[in-house]
């Protein structure tokens, strides 16, 4: 794959946004009782999808079935089933779409992958939801819980990074906090 793979996604990615005059990401956020300007859940989302085809290629991993995912319109994406919704500091909001395995999403690179523009590392909040609207299930969310606890726990110990997770802060959706702890040094 190549960077002109990319540019072509991202370019028709903004036209299908533009298009929509945003409405998608707007009712997305809005749905998340997200403080959030859809023109950031736009670019954050440009920002991370190539975050996540950069690991996938570092990896040694084709990103081109991820891209093929990341549609502006969650309806057309094929085999996507999740929406991974990254508050990046507050300062962008990413929406990543991802099939039921969460190929692609390296969510422990995510943590600490830098944001330069944003002046920030990593992310400290996400929301899991279903692309089709529908709420999560019980089933479900214990097992997206595992997979991004187990994610995040093959890059940091319990000892160096708190996940918690809440099924009730916004209706329908797995909350998810993550955030360092401090060294026992620094205590």
């Amino acid at each position: 794959m190549s960077e002109l793979t990319l540019q072509r996604w991202e370019r028709q990615f903004r036209r299908d946004a533009k298009a929509d005059r945003l409405a998608a990401l707007r009712v997305h956020v809005q749905r998340l009782d997200l403080r959030a300007r859809p023109e950031l859940c736009l670019e954050g989302t440009i920002r991370v999808v190539r975050a996540c085809a950069a690991y996938m290629e570092l990896d040694g991993q084709p990103y081109a079935p991820f891209l093929t995912m990341q549609t502006y319109d969650p309806l057309r994406s094929p085999r996507a089933e999740y929406a991974f919704t990254f508050s990046i500091w507050d300062k962008a909001f990413a929406r990543v779409l991802v099939a039921r395995d969460l190929r692609g999403l390296d969510l422990a690179d995510l943590y600490s992958h830098p944001w330069d523009d944003y002046k920030v590392c990593g992310f400290h909040e996400l929301w899991v939801t279903r692309t089709d609207q529908a709420a999560l299930k019980k089933r479900e969310s214990a097992r997206l819980e595992r997979q991004v606890n187990n994610d995040l726990r093959f890059d940091y110990t319990e000892e160096e990074l708190e996940v918690s997770f809440d099924n009730s802060y916004t209706a329908g959706a797995l909350y998810v906090f993550v955030q360092d702890r401090p060294d026992e040094d620094e205590e």
